[in-house]
């Protein structure tokens, strides 16, 4: 007769369960880049509503373009017509300008702070903060000072690229709630192609990859004024915010060292 044994199965030992902040502080420990997955969506978040909440009166909005377009006139700023016109002669370059409008900010700029985040992690948290800055700074720039696109603007000879060329029109469908049309200065388009490009310049080894890089903020200039949607003075608006980001950053560690991330330089002499 067979003996029946009386000692208990060892069971394997399981892993406590972890809720709340305790799992999310474990898979972060495993998978630190979900912690930056979650500031970029939330920041997305709260950027794309904002715009949407700080929506201007449409009377304030035009007043101000109109003085705007006087400025650059008395400045030689105004050369967004000629810039229009040329791309008018040229369908096939502008509509494809259309798409990379619509589409090219969205896929370059991820890119850009993925490659950042395995490439240069020193760098990544320095960047990132002026960022983050910079968008909170142009939300301010919204609120006190909306401004009408060029795009809107009747009698001046501006053409609406997106809608006439290739039947987009931004001002409908699902997501127009979450769109300000009166949102053109600062131009973050050119801020973030700016940053990127010159970020990039700097970081990079070969000198065909510093050219590309630097050619992108071009591109993006080229784009957004020739479409119709910013003028000239937006760009030079979204440089200057991203510069005061950085500056914003700067100062921020200044008064916090125990804040502090790589400075750009600094990481660069690092790097050699």
């Amino acid at each position: 007769m067979a003996e029946i044994s009386t000692t208990p199965d060892v069971l394997p030992r399981q892993r406590p369960i972890r809720r709340g902040p305790d799992a999310w502080r474990a898979a972060r420990g495993r998978r630190p880049w979900l912690q930056e997955l979650a500031i970029f969506g939330a920041a997305l978040i709260v950027y794309q509503v904002s715009r949407a909440l700080v929506i201007g009166e449409p009377s304030t909005a035009f007043q101000n373009a109109a003085g705007l377009i006087d400025f650059e006139k008395s400045s030689g700023l105004f050369v967004e017509l000629s810039i229009q016109q040329w791309l008018l002669n040229h369908l096939a370059l502008t509509s494809a300008l259309n798409k990379f409008y619509m589409l090219g900010h969205w896929i370059i700029t991820p890119l850009f702070f993925v490659w950042l985040y395995k490439r240069r992690r020193r760098m990544y948290p320095y960047v990132r903060n002026a960022f983050l800055a910079a968008n909170a700074i142009a939300l301010s720039v919204f609120v006190v000072f909306p401004v009408a696109p060029p795009r809107l603007i009747n009698g001046d000879g501006f053409v609406d690229t997106l809608r006439g060329v290739s039947d987009i029109d931004l001002h409908g469908g699902v997501l127009s709630g979450l769109f300000n049309p009166h949102a053109a200065v600062p131009s973050m388009h050119f801020g973030y192609a700016f940053m990127i490009g010159v970020v990039a310049a700097l970081l990079v080894k070969h000198w065909a990859l510093r050219l590309l890089a630097l050619s992108y903020p071009a591109l993006v200039f080229l784009t957004i004024t020739g479409t119709g949607n910013h003028y000239v003075i937006d760009s030079l608006a979204g440089g200057m915010v991203i510069a005061l980001g950085f500056i914003v950053v700067q100062g921020w560690e200044y008064v916090w060292p125990s804040l502090r991330t790589a400075p750009l330089v600094a990481a660069l002499r690092r790097d050699g």
